[in-house]
């Protein structure tokens, strides 16, 4: 198969699209969202990841369109060939924090009408467990399918595409073979699951497992706090050359997959014990409360400043997604607690929009002369130069921090560290 058609041209999506482009594949993408396709027919890329616009630039550089907002309108301009066609659609949470069917069911449909007999669907989103299965006996005409899970680091994901062990199901040898072929082009290890629900399970298993490690950093910095203790120390020196220890350090916990797929695993086991993974997730999810709490009590007027630090979800490795991200809550928190939005700041070095009304700022120098509060959000390097740390440090009355700080030591006393002390 030479034609790879791409259905969610998002960051899984288009990561994909331009490793398979790499090593020769014809790639087409299939998007809803007229923005992300008519920026990828200007080829520009819809977000910031490393390598992905030189990748646009010279893997795609014909003057056909490569994007479009239906398989029928892909159609229409080109030939139908045998494909590898890859879903990659987000997967959004119900209100009772379930995954949603409906999209993937809709979407699989649709590609199903176009598939030839020998065509392979690969399922990239991630799902609860069973959902390829029930999609193989419900999706009339689907024969061919097979769930890769995706675990690529927002940030390096074109690098480690091509070198991260790939797992692939199927449901029959061929979806299974097919889908090994195709992956073996990409990168050089290949790992077969035996079941559809192995492959679906593995991706869960690894984001929740990442998540309770750091829900219990996180709970080790409250008590630390509690007692005055510097986490950052603790945890080094409990890790040191001590091989059965491998606590992670604290910090906030968001983004577009360890926000969701918590619930998710959950969700595929009813009983009473999945307490302990929403127990961690709800853990997570309640560390802003915390500040605004600590700052609530040192608000004195409405007047008062505050300076954000990271708008996207992470800081390292870089990247512009806001998905997950936890400055929503944090403006929307400092706005209830009777802050003006026009004194509060985002500085993030890589996005560029508005969040929940407030500008984000790029560069060090739009700053204000001082503010009364900082909050860190992300552990971007740009907030460890020492440049940056100098400015926090003599012109910020109150610091928040979630990630380890190199402070003042008259600053200790009305700021809160989370991230310990470095």
């Amino acid at each position: 198969m030479k034609r790879v058609v791409i259905v969610g041209a998002g960051y899984v999506g288009l990561t994909l699209g331009i490793a398979s482009a790499k090593v020769g594949y014809e790639v087409l993408f299939v998007d809803i969202n007229s923005e992300i396709v008519s920026s990828l027919n200007k080829r520009k890329a819809t977000f910031y990841e490393k390598g992905l616009q030189e990748g646009l630039d010279a893997l795609f550089n014909s003057k056909n369109d490569i994007a479009f907002l239906s398989l029928k309108d892909l159609y229409t301009c080109y030939q139908p060939q045998d494909s590898v066609y890859v879903v990659s659609l987000g997967t959004p949470l119900g209100p009772d924090s379930k995954a949603l069917l409906s999209p993937i069911t809709k979407v699989t449909e649709e590609v199903v009408r176009w598939m030839r007999d020998e065509d392979l669907l690969v399922l990239r989103s991630t799902v609860a467990v069973g959902t390829t299965r029930h999609l193989l006996e419900n999706v009339k005409g689907l024969r061919n399918i097979s769930f890769c899970p995706e675990r690529t680091i927002e940030g390096k994901a074109l690098e480690e595409l091509h070198t991260l062990p790939q797992v692939v199901s199927g449901s029959n040898p061929l979806a299974c073979d097919s889908a090994a072929d195709f992956f073996n082009k990409i990168t050089p290890t290949v790992l077969r699951a035996e079941t559809l629900e192995t492959a679906e399970l593995i991706k869960l298993a690894s984001n929740t497992f990442r998540d309770l490690n750091f829900a219990y950093a996180n709970l080790l910095a409250l008590i630390a706090n509690e007692h005055s203790v510097n986490v950052n120390e603790l945890i080094k020196l409990a890790n040191f050359r001590y091989d059965r220890n491998i606590i992670a350090m604290p910090g906030l916990v968001g983004g577009p997959c360890l926000e969701k797929d918590a619930y998710i695993l959950a969700q595929s086991y009813p009983g009473t014990e999945s307490s302990l993974i929403i127990n961690a997730r709800k853990l997570n999810e309640n560390m802003i409360p915390r500040a605004i709490q600590f700052i609530d009590a040192l608000i004195k007027d409405d007047n008062m400043s505050v300076l954000i630090c990271g708008a996207a979800f992470k800081g390292r490795p870089i990247t512009s997604d806001t998905r997950g991200s936890f400055v929503f809550a944090l403006i929307d928190g400092l706005s209830a607690s009777g802050i003006k939005k026009e004194n509060i700041h985002v500085f993030d070095p890589v996005v560029c929009k508005l969040v929940n009304g407030v500008t984000v700022l790029n560069l060090f120098d739009q700053l204000n002369p001082k503010y009364d509060f900082m909050v860190q959000l992300t552990n971007h390097e740009i907030f460890e130069d020492p440049q940056f740390n100098t400015y926090v440090n003599t012109k910020v009355s109150h610091i928040i921090s979630f990630w380890p700080r190199k402070i003042c030591r008259d600053n200790r006393s009305q700021s809160l560290y989370l991230g310990g002390i470095s």
